[in-house]
């Protein structure tokens, strides 16, 4: 949450009331008070940079101090006192969108291991660069892996300083429909984990994880640096022609190309056609992994007989494409995403759904996890005040806000990772979901 932000703002207001309530006494208590607005946000500019919150307030404080003035003088009391009103209005609503709009942050993960990260593009030369058949073309495979790490190192960028990076903030803020200067801050961001920090001896388990369409990897940040924490290898995968943008092989960037046909049966149909594709990358994610794990030194302890498949939103749908396909995936998490599986597909593996309790009722969505979970060793937990949009790190990039990231937004990574845990655990153990844990999570069943 932005306190810093918001304490700004509010010692903005209390510095404009002070000077004018003192005004026919002693300017000190105004001055103060306007001192200490002016060092809290300095020190909000030096922490996050200029954010455009921050520099509505700092237009806000500028305006403050003239209306003080303005006041102080006498002249025109009444008019003053209008200003005054307008001022403080305009505060309130700086620090509303302060606390709608946070700067980016990833929270310390909570397990025993330091946490490295590493980013690559892989290439599937069975493919063509959209995923079909085109000979003369590969397939791009754009991945971030996160690992346990042998010791702690120096925080990371939230997204490498690269230019594919510029063009993902400027995708992303066409996706959600706002300025490109609010995703900006995701440049200027840094994570806990330390890049390509030596890995961790050991034998860990492996998840590989799908975003949901027009999205990117980089949104599982938050959701994998807490499971490697714990001793998971995560490898997220973005697919190129319907991630928001991503780097390809060549050196180039992809942005996504799906468009709405306004025909509701035309663009389901794509969009199972798209899952049939990200399906594919995932099993071509697993076939890279076998090949380089002992010579790609993050992924020397990834333990190959130990693969879970997991996504947010369209990447759930895909784990469970790629898991029916796939006999390699061990398990599968599905978080908050439609399956788009033939309507009899039924797994023989631990499969857990992860819901978002903040959302309006989809009878669609849950008579489909009920045919899903029908065949499966699973269970299904729902993260109460947590939002679609909150499963992942768009909930600490966006506030709070309900229906939208969910009252508890910004701790839903953390418990959608948490959950996940679980599952990775039963598969390890060959036991069902400890569903007693996952009820301290979310509701179950």
């Amino acid at each position: 949450m932005p306190w810093i932000d918001l304490s700004a703002t509010a010692l903005v207001i209390a510095a404009l009331v002070v000077g004018v309530a003192t005004r026919r006494r002693s300017v000190l208590p105004g001055a103060i008070t306007g001192g200490a607005a002016v060092v809290l946000l300095a020190v909000a500019f030096a922490l996050e940079g200029p954010r455009p919150p921050l520099v509505a307030a700092g237009l806000v404080a500028v305006a403050s101090a003239g209306v003080v003035v303005w006041a102080r003088s006498g002249r025109l009391p009444k008019l003053a006192i209008a200003g005054v009103a307008v001022v403080v209005l305009g505060a309130v609503g700086v620090g509303g969108v302060a606390w709608a709009l946070p700067p980016m942050s990833v929270p310390t993960p909570s397990g025993p291991h330091a946490v490295g990260v590493s980013a690559h593009v892989w290439t599937d030369p069975s493919r063509d660069a959209h995923g079909g058949s085109t000979p003369g073309q590969e397939r791009s495979l754009p991945v971030t892996i996160w690992y346990p790490a042998a010791e702690p190192g120096p925080s990371s960028p939230y997204l490498p300083r690269d230019a594919a990076s510029i063009a993902l903030t400027k995708a992303l803020a066409q996706q959600y429909g706002l300025p490109r200067i609010l995703f900006d801050g995701l440049l200027r961001a840094t994570s806990p984990a330390t890049w390509q920090g030596a890995a961790a001896h050991g034998s860990f388990p492996v998840v590989v994880a799908s975003p949901g369409f027009a999205s990117t990897r980089w949104f599982f940040t938050s959701w994998a640096e807490e499971l490697a924490s714990n001793g998971v290898i995560v490898i997220a995968v973005d697919h190129p022609y319907d991630a928001a943008a991503t780097e390809l092989a060549d050196g180039t960037t992809a942005v996504d190309e799906a468009e709405s046909t306004g025909d509701d049966a035309a663009d389901q149909a794509a969009a199972d056609r798209a899952v049939g594709v990200r399906a594919a990358d995932v099993r071509a994610v697993i076939d890279h992994l076998q090949s380089v794990a002992a010579s790609t030194p993050e992924l020397a302890g990834a333990d190959r007989s130990t693969i879970i498949a997991a996504g947010h939103s369209a990447g759930g749908a895909t784990a469970v494409e790629a898991a029916r396909l796939d006999d390699r995936i061990a398990g599968v998490v599905d978080v908050d995403g439609m399956p788009r599986s033939p309507a009899d597909t039924r797994l023989d593996r631990p499969l857990l759904a992860v819901v978002a309790g903040d959302m309006d009722s989809n009878p669609e969505y849950q008579t489909a996890l009920d045919g899903i979970l029908a065949g499966a060793v699973g269970a299904r937990v729902t993260l109460d005040g947590v939002a679609h949009l909150g499963m992942m790190d768009a909930g600490r990039l966006i506030g709070p806000v309900p229906g939208i990231t969910g009252a508890d937004g910004p701790d839903g990574a953390r418990r959608a990772a948490q959950a996940t845990l679980l599952l990775v655990t039963a598969v390890e153990t060959v036991r069902p979901i400890d569903t007693r844990a996952l009820s301290r999570l979310g509701s179950v069943g």
